[in-house]
């Protein structure tokens, strides 16, 4: 049996494996030497170093501050459950909240109509916010809902507060959530938001989710970076 030739170690990947030891041996916020300097280090182009940086950057090693590059804080882990991000953060010890993007006012298109079961042409309020831990920007979140349902909102809502629990106040209990999930890369807008560039990947999460009528409570729409953040779910039988 002819044996498969193994696969070639590119140069960017001895890097990357070299500054992963090195970055081991320092604390989170040091500063990384310079690409130039990490370059004459290990004799190679800069171009590879920026490679190697760059999926370190994406795996959450390391992050940008400035013009320089730091040892980053490990990724925020998150459960994917009926709850508020803020909260969950703040239970890993982490400083959270919500910058307020934008308050708009829509009528229901095809798809929002058939998201929220409301006919076509309803009147929509749209909330985005930037999740915001330990001072960086790592989320994006955009949630539309039925404004008959919701009166008053706008005007009395504390944006920095759990859109969940505001909800839950009103008499609105939750029963369920459908996600779908998959990776993008982020637009201009998106990404000047965010604080990244457009090539950072992001993970997407729209979710609908349902009060125990079955009866559509929101759609949201979230854009999550991929660098900083990560999920988890539990299943039973």
């Amino acid at each position: 049996m002819t044996s498969q030739p193994e696969p070639r170690v590119l140069k960017h990947q001895v890097v990357r494996a070299h500054v992963d030891e090195l970055l081991d041996r320092l604390d989170e916020g040091a500063q990384l030497p310079s690409e130039r300097g990490l370059a004459l280090r290990f004799g190679v182009s800069r171009e590879t170093v920026r490679q190697a940086l760059r999926e370190l950057l994406v795996a959450g090693r390391i992050q940008r501050r400035g013009r320089g590059t730091v040892v980053a804080r490990p990724k925020l882990v998150q459960p994917l459950a009926l709850g508020s991000y803020t909260e969950a953060a703040r239970a890993e010890g982490r400083e959270a909240r919500r910058d307020l993007v934008a308050w708009t006012r829509l009528s229901a298109d095809d798809f929002l109509a058939a998201a929220l079961a409301i006919p076509v042409g309803t009147p929509v309020v749209q909330l985005e916010r930037v999740l915001v831990v330990d001072g960086i920007p790592v989320g994006l979140e955009t949630t539309r809902l039925p404004a008959h349902r919701y009166p008053g909102l706008v005007e009395t809502f504390d944006t920095e507060a759990s859109l969940y629990a505001e909800i839950r106040s009103r008499g609105i209990p939750f029963d369920e959530a459908v996600d779908s999930i998959e990776t993008t890369l982020p637009d201009a807008r998106e990404a000047a938001l965010l604080s990244v560039d457009a090539r950072t990947p992001m993970f997407l999460l729209n979710r609908i989710s349902y009060d125990p009528d079955r009866v559509p409570i929101e759609h949201r729409r979230s854009l999550y970076r991929g660098d900083r953040m990560t999920f988890t779910s539990i299943q039973r039988r």
